[in-house]
């Protein structure tokens, strides 16, 4: 009995032994230990220089590193987690383990907790350094032991969650774009049950035994559910070790996650290969009630109809576009009136800008991110090379065809413009700094349709990751400067950080023209 249980987990964790021996071989993992290890020197700069201007240096230190650590797990839930089992799916050879006698079980394992073990091993590298904090001051050891496993229950969230995309999903672009829904609603649904919890306490609501009572601890818990709401709980106002809501929630919604996607896998693993190419949201019928979303006749411009359609979603992508950004408006809205006093119109502008400029460059990133990748993974670029067209003309009505479907995102942008406080909101574009800030979001466009060109998968990712790295990079020497040198040239220095962008975005677009052609003999 004990040797057949012994050959049973040998069966199982089979697979996972061996993904993690491959995983430990790769230069990716020697990268990744790299960038957390540069997190460290990076936060202690930081620290050394914000110490001088205020206290606790070993608090601000250690908050640094336990953000930069949330925004990288954050990264790798959109493409290290997300394509476990969706990469096999592309290559056809789900089927395959199956049939050598890998159960589910072993396959979720060795394609998927393997991956959040060698998270958890890279996050295990950092705790002795962090420890440097409390010697540095401001901190206490519980603090720190507190920070990381609210990020270990984070991460088993992502990753199971990212798990349960990849089973769901038939290719790589379609579960990284799922688990970029899921992320967005895991951050704002904080907000919008804090919103709720301020209308209904102005209200005369209460945390009783009642059935109000509990809607109200429900809300709570909701609002405290995130990553980012917890650091800054036990990194500030912890001072002993307890379960928090986003620690209990995470890693229930991570193991509840997990029994999904194994219940789910049987069902998905019998399905036959699906071809490289999708549909999308594009329907096939083109008569009854669905015809207003089926692509219909080809346009004069084929190409600019063929990647609004099939890219960027046609017609439905953008009802859903409008319907999101309505959603967010009316988010806005509520969040305004939470605390009881009625704001003005312009400061629910304002609020709703912030937070729709970010999610436009990130909508139009991720459709720049497959711009080319379904050409290269359908081996149709060689093709569409052969066509009387320059490379210019083929690309950049490719990009158009995308444009259109996005057109929403950019127009609701522009008409708050001419809304109440429009005219505040000129002024202050006019600033080096607001300037800057859209620029880098610019940039990530451009960075994520180039790696796009290089990357099999994750070139959204690599491409926030890289925008994040130089804002905080750019954020540092500013702070040296402005303390060195005072404000005048940390604005000039702000100047020259656009010329660059701009520079890089003219060079994107560059390389992309010379990298096509390349493409297409392969």
């Amino acid at each position: 009995m004990l040797e057949q249980s012994l050959s049973f987990l040998r069966g199982i964790l089979a697979l996972f032994f061996r993904s993690l021996r491959i995983e430990a071989r790769s230069f990716r993992m020697h990268l990744l230990w790299f960038l957390l290890m540069l997190v460290i020197y990076m936060s202690l700069w930081m620290a050394q220089l914000w110490s001088q201007a205020f206290g606790a240096p070993g608090l601000r230190f250690f908050q640094y590193v336990a953000y930069m650590d949330a925004a990288f797990i954050t990264l790798l839930g959109l493409s290290f987690f997300s394509t476990a089992i969706s990469e096999e799916k592309e290559e056809d050879t789900l089927g395959l383990m199956t049939m050598a006698g890998i159960g589910s079980l072993g396959i979720l394992l060795g394609k998927s907790t393997s991956r959040l073990f060698q998270v958890f091993l890279l996050l295990a590298i950092q705790f002795p350094f962090t420890l440097l904090a409390v010697t540095m001051g401001g901190l206490l050891p519980v603090q720190i032991f507190s920070a990381y496993m609210s990020l270990l229950a984070y991460t088993i969230l992502l990753a199971n969650v990212g798990l349960l995309c990849s089973v769901a999903c038939q290719t790589n672009w379609k579960a990284s774009r799922l688990t970029t829904f899921w992320l967005l609603g895991y951050l704002f649904t904080p907000l919008m049950a804090l919103a709720t919890k301020g209308v209904l306490t102005y209200r005369g609501w209460s945390a009783d035994g009642t059935l109000r009572g509990f809607v109200m601890v429900a809300l709570d818990w909701a609002a405290r559910s995130t990553i980012f709401s917890d650091l800054h709980e036990v990194t500030v106002t912890s001072f002993e070790f307890r379960l928090t809501p986003q620690i209990v929630t995470n890693t229930l919604g991570g193991g509840i996650s997990f029994c999904l996607a194994w219940l789910l896998f049987g069902f998905v693993s019998k399905e036959p290969a699906t071809d490289s190419s999708s549909r999308g949201m594009v329907a096939k019928s083109t008569s009854g009630r669905l015809r207003f979303f089926s692509a219909g006749r080809v346009w004069d411009l084929p190409l600019v109809w063929k990647d609004f359609f099939f890219i960027a979603g046609g017609w439905g992508g953008i009802i859903v576009r409008c319907g999101l950004y309505a959603g967010l408006f009316g988010l806005c809205f509520s969040a305004s009136r939470s605390s009881g006093s009625n704001m003005e119109l312009k400061h629910v502008i304002y609020m709703f800008q912030m937070f729709a400029h970010p999610i436009v460059a990130i909508d139009i990133a991720l459709t720049a991110s497959f711009i080319f990748h379904e050409e290269i993974k359908g081996q149709t670029l060689s093709s569409l090379l052969m066509l009387p067209r320059s490379i210019p003309d083929l690309v950049y009505s490719k990009f158009l065809g995308c444009a259109l479907a996005l057109l929403p995102g950019i127009l609701l942008l522009l008409s708050t413009l001419f809304m109440p406080g429009g005219s505040d909101f000129f002024k202050l574009m006019s600033e080096p700094y607001m300037f800057w800030w859209l620029m880098n979001l610019v940039l990530m466009i451009h960075l994520t349709a180039l790696f796009s060109t290089f990357l099999r998968s994750g070139a959204f990712a690599l491409a926030f990751g890289t925008i994040i790295g130089t804002m905080i990079l750019t954020g540092m020497i500013l702070g040296s400067v402005a303390l060195a040198g005072g404000p005048d040239t940390a604005q000039g220095i702000i100047v020259l950080a656009v010329f660059l962008q701009t520079a890089a975005c003219a060079a994107c677009h560059g390389i992309i023209l010379q990298r096509i052609p390349k493409l297409g003999e392969k």
